[in-house]
């Protein structure tokens, strides 16, 4: 009977020791888990930290005040045309540098200027790359690409601006070129002007732009443009 209740007593403390040493194991594995994952972020944030958007132009890609096409005097909109803002857009073209590649949605531009048309006009406004966020213009309606990933500020390729079957460019690779809209003012889709915000093209101030990658520099730039003629540069 000893015996039996020996044997009984080295089996228990056998399975024990052997469920300490697989807990011993586990416990092991979670913690090297985690320190790599931990180690693979820390990384991932001291790499970005030189990423950086570099600006190559600036182009002014659409003046329409007023949303009418044929209308050039953002002062003197017509009374019966409710939103009576306008639509002022500029393209941007740009690579980025660093020592890996971004995602569109992790670039944000923030624009501020100095003067609005009302009052009631917020004279800033940031947008994240790839976020469509206002109406369509009547030139992009007109000319058939407010489809276009371009025309809903989705990254693309240089020359794919009016292109409605172009790729929408979520990676962004270091070195290479693409361009992006910088859609100056937004009328959060609604006619009513309280909750307009952003700036217009004007000869008159300058605008100032800053595009922030998360985790990395952010880069300035003066918006400039001395008339409004389609296609000129403005940086």
């Amino acid at each position: 009977m000893g015996r039996e209740s020996g044997s009984i007593g080295i089996g228990a403390m056998i399975v024990f020791i052997a469920l300490i040493l697989v807990a011993a194991v586990a416990s092991t594995v979670i913690i090297s888990s985690v320190e790599d994952l931990s180690n693979k972020s820390e990384q991932s944030n001291d790499d970005r930290q030189f990423s950086k958007v570099e600006i190559s132009d600036i182009l002014l890609f659409n003046y329409e005040p007023c949303w009418v096409d044929s209308h050039t005097d953002a002062e003197t909109c017509p009374v019966g045309n409710p939103r009576d803002r306008g639509h002022y857009e500029l393209a941007l073209y740009f690579s980025i540098s660093g020592d890996v590649e971004l995602q569109a949605s992790e670039i944000h531009y923030q624009i501020s200027c100095r003067e609005t048309l009302t009052t009631l006009d917020s004279k800033y406004r940031t947008v994240t790359f790839g976020t469509p966020s206002t109406w369509d213009s009547k030139s992009s309606q007109e000319g058939g690409y407010q489809s276009a990933p371009f025309n809903r500020q989705a990254v693309v390729l240089p020359g794919e601006e009016f292109d409605t079957a172009a790729n929408s460019i979520g990676t962004l690779e270091v070195g290479v070129s693409y361009a992006a809209m910088i859609d100056l003012f937004d009328n959060q889709n609604t006619a009513d002007m309280g909750d307009d915000e952003g700036c217009r093209i004007t000869t008159d101030f300058t605008i100032d732009l800053t595009i922030m990658v998360e985790g990395g520099y952010d880069t300035f730039a003066i918006i400039d443009c001395e008339n409004f003629q389609l296609g000129m540069s403005c940086y």
